[in-house]
């Protein structure tokens, strides 16, 4: 009980201080169903997201994110992972826990809006640039909530 109470405090901590960032769904041949809606997400720190622009986080810090969603499906589990995308192929962030329901509530119900939460470190390896950021969150049968932001790493 302790523990969720902490989570509680942390993800409100973080939502309120976390500031709103442009997004865009992730893109889907046509016909696919859409098995989730993305209502809002927020990174800490971004200051930039006013402005419209990727959110400068400097190497070797953390970053949150934080998203509300709805699944339209169910699952006991979720996975979730961050992807460096780009035109040839998705790269996995490394180092996150790809255990969603260590950040979010399991087992999601369909139609239930939701908060995802989670604090990623940013190695001071890579690279200083701009990147597309994929963000997946599924169940085991493979539906998923899928949206992009951008980031911008600085030294």
């Amino acid at each position: 009980m302790y523990t969720k109470s902490l989570i509680v405090i942390f993800t409100l901590i973080v939502i309120t201080t976390a500031e709103v960032v442009h997004h865009q769904n992730c893109h889907y041949p046509e016909g696919t169903k859409i098995n989730c809606t993305i209502h809002e997400v927020r990174v800490n720190p971004c200051k930039e997201a006013e402005h419209h622009k990727p959110c400068r986080i400097k190497r070797g810090e953390n970053a949150s994110i934080s998203f509300d969603y709805t699944a339209y499906f169910h699952g006991d589990s979720l996975e979730s992972r961050a992807y460096w995308a780009n035109q040839v192929i998705d790269l996995p962030f490394l180092g996150m826990e790809t255990n969603a329901c260590a950040t979010t509530t399991c087992p999601v119900q369909s139609g239930q809006k939701q908060t995802y939460t989670i604090t990623l470190p940013i190695a001071k390896t890579y690279p200083a640039r701009t990147f597309d950021v994929k963000w997946k969150l599924w169940n085991p049968q493979e539906q998923e909530c899928c949206f992009i932001f951008q980031i911008k790493l600085h030294k």
